[in-house]
């Protein structure tokens, strides 16, 4: 092979779901002399989950890597008009309206499987998917220059130059990131250092649990307001929230219940994470709420059940040459719908980092200390914004820390006023700046950082 054929470097990714198969499309595109190989553990490719809205944040990456047309193509009904979004004080009998809002914000709904069949679609390189690679842990050599060594469960190893963990929020790879990092905290006596180190190994529960079905508007149902709604309607209660919202053309309604237990957040969640419960587990959390949650609640059959687990706020994504990307970093909550398209913009920024001349086999840790520097206060923020928006839509004000103390207390009209002023507020940062303006910023820092290192 001639040295121009030869690759930059070698990048495994960990991981072939949405986040990891859009990094290697990215990489394609942004970074075509870099060679990769996608490695999962799973027998074949199957994205789970229901639906998936791609904002306009993901959206202008997948105009950028032409992947738009691609998804249109095959799934999605187009360009989503303004929805309108309810919030109800529901855990009463007489309910009533708090607040309404209209997300202008451009959304595009997909089902996860065909995204990610999609995407699978646009690899050119599929070969390079290697499937019941079930990762192990890394061995990163000492002079910081040779191969990392990746270790899988049937006893197997690969080589790569940086490794890329995108195994969602159970990753086996932050696992061995700050399994490392802990140990050599305690090689140089830091025991609190360690321990802090072991608690952003597994994932812990948010606290709340959620509960999905669909309901076909069949029969008598077809005609009850409740089914007819159109947008988005949050029932709210403390602690508890029924969200509803019309899919396929209004023929079906999707419902969501979330039920929060306070003591429980941030524990290790003992249980199946996932698994199908009949209506028996959650109707009496919402008895004596107003008439319509009641006949919603009536028909939700066998719901699926979802503990909803979270990734710890890590203190880093990158050690050495490996780093953490989408869930695997960041796992957060549901409740802004924008996990994916962290994930995304995750992929985005580390692809195009790669291709960039100036990242080399000498400079490539460089660059990945700075994809840490960008993309972790960014997602982190965006983290702590879906979390804040989940304790708003129970009625809590995270802000407000003394009604932790009181439970009890009822929410005058003017303190959910406040609380719906405040859910809208922390979506503001999708609409705040450009992706990709956002992206040329990011390149020159990654030149001056490059820059200042090759000048030492």
């Amino acid at each position: 092979m001639a040295e121009s054929d030869m690759p930059k470097f070698r990048v495994a990714i960990v991981g072939a779901g949405l986040t990891g198969v859009f990094l290697a499309v990215c990489l394609e595109k942004y970074a075509p002399n870099v060679e990769f190989d996608i490695y999962e553990g799973a027998s074949q490719m199957l994205e789970i989950g229901a639906g998936i809205v791609m904002q306009s944040r993901p959206w202008t990456m997948m105009q950028a890597t032409g992947l738009d047309k691609d998804l249109l193509k095959i799934a999605g009904d187009g360009e989503r008009p303004a929805v309108v979004v309810l919030f109800r004080k529901s855990d009463q009998v007489d309910g009533f309206q708090f607040s309404q809002q209209t997300d202008t914000d451009t959304s595009y709904p997909f089902h996860r499987g065909e995204v990610h069949k999609a995407f699978l679609d646009r690899l050119h390189a599929s070969d390079r998917i290697h499937l019941r690679k079930r990762f192990v842990s890394y061995v990163q050599p000492a002079n910081g220059m040779g191969p990392i060594e990746v270790r899988f469960q049937d006893g197997t190893t690969a080589t790569c130059d940086i490794l890329v963990g995108a195994d969602g929020v159970r990753s086996a790879v932050r696992a061995s990131m700050y399994s490392q990092l802990a140990q050599a905290a305690e090689a140089e006596g830091k025991q609190q250092e360690a321990d802090d180190l072991k608690h952003h190994i597994s994932p812990v529960f948010s606290g709340a649990t959620i509960y999905r079905t669909v309901i076909n508007k069949t029969g008598e149902i077809a005609a009850h307001p409740a089914f007819n709604r159109s947008g988005l309607v949050f029932y709210c209660g403390k602690d508890k929230h029924l969200l509803t919202y019309p899919i396929s053309q209004g023929r079906i309604l999707n419902v969501a219940a979330v039920i929060r237990v306070r003591d429980q957040e941030g524990d290790i969640y003992p249980g199946p994470w996932s698994s199908v419960v009949n209506r028996d587990e959650y109707a009496n959390e919402f008895k004596g709420w107003e008439p319509d949650v009641g006949e919603i609640v009536k028909h939700m059959d066998n719901a699926q059940k979802w503990a909803i687990n979270v990734v710890t706020k890590l203190p880093t994504y990158v050690d050495g040459r490996v780093a953490l990307l989408g869930d695997a970093a960041h796992g957060m909550g549901p409740h802004q719908g924008a996990g994916a398209g962290q994930g995304f913009e995750d992929g985005f920024l580390l692809a195009q980092f790669l291709g960039r001349p100036e990242v080399t086999r000498e400079t490539m840790q460089i660059a990945l200390q700075v994809y840490d520097e960008i993309r972790r206060p960014l997602s982190q923020k965006v983290a702590a914004f879906s979390h804040m928006s989940g304790m708003l839509h129970l009625l809590q004000d995270p802000e407000r820390i003394s009604q932790e103390d009181e439970p009890e207390h009822e929410l005058t009209l003017e303190e959910l006023r406040k609380i719906g002023d405040k859910i809208e507020r922390v979506k503001d940062w999708r609409r705040v700046s450009s992706l990709l303006d956002e992206s040329k910023v990011s390149m020159q820092r990654l030149m001056d950082a490059v820059s200042t290192a090759q000048t030492r």
